[in-house]
């Protein structure tokens, strides 16, 4: 998931492996895969968090340091940090509309939360949910007529798959913990559009709810060679009255979109 690039780049990664063989695995049903993710998804309604951020593309790469505010359904707030703490880039987007402040530039873009300008702007078309879900790695899957069906089996994890609109989105989720491991979305040539990556896990106590967190996350965009890593450090869950300001100076350029 590439975020405010060239100013910045987002993208968010993880690798994991599941130990044994595809032979090994005893088939659960969708169901019961779709209840696991969503109910660990389902706990975390805010994030605070902070910690290492690269990227690299055929024109540009580099490092710094990422916050981030979330407040589910319909708030972001990411905020990009260079060398010596110099701020490169910061944006607040919410499900209406978007503010975005290149700090480089002094210019201000704004405008509504379409997917083709959030697209624009982080580089990479993708929905709002999509931006929150690939953040924290907190899903919520909808419910089908064939759920009772046993999951299909690859590379030694879980599969299930879901139509959206053109494309399929494919989560393979780990046996054992059934945490999710890898988000695919293939478009209808089947080539592969956005990948992200979740691993290190660690278990939390939220509310009396045990959670699973992912600390690494990776987001690669395979068409463009385009990829971010995210290595979380500090992070609270459920933490209330979380700060969405931005500070913009007087000088910034200001831009509209429709």
């Amino acid at each position: 998931m590439l975020i405010f690039f060239p100013a910045f780049a987002i993208i968010l990664f993880s690798c994991s492996g599941s130990q044994g063989t595809d032979g090994d695995l005893n088939p659960v049903s969708v169901k019961e895969l779709k209840n696991r993710i969503n109910q660990n998804s389902t706990v975390i309604e805010t994030l605070e968090a902070s910690g290492n951020i690269s990227f690299d593309s055929p024109d540009n790469s580099g490092s710094g340091w990422l916050e981030l505010r979330i407040k589910k359904p319909d708030t972001v707030y990411v905020k990009i940090e260079g060398p010596f703490g110099i701020s490169i880039a910061n944006a607040l987007i919410t499900r209406s509309d978007f503010i975005y402040y290149n700090v480089q530039e002094n210019k201000v873009i704004s405008g509504p939360s379409t997917d083709i300008n959030i697209g624009a702007v982080l580089r990479i078309k993708l929905s709002f949910d999509d931006l929150i879900n690939g953040f924290t790695g907190s899903f919520v899957l909808s419910e089908n007529a064939d759920d009772s069906l046993n999951a299909d089996i690859e590379k030694n994890n879980y599969l299930i798959k879901n139509l959206k609109n053109d494309t399929v989105e494919k989560f393979y989720i780990e046996p054992g913990l059934f945490r999710l491991q890898k988000y695919n979305v293939v478009g209808a040539r089947n080539e592969s559009l956005i990948e992200v990556y979740y691993s290190d896990y660690q278990e939390e106590f939220v509310s009396a709810s045990k959670v699973y967190f992912p600390y690494n996350i990776k987001i690669k965009n395979p068409q463009k060679s385009q990829s971010v890593y995210i290595e979380y450090i500090n992070k609270e869950i459920n933490k209330k009255n979380l700060s969405f300001k931005m500070k913009i100076p007087k000088s910034a350029k200001f831009v509209k979109w429709n």
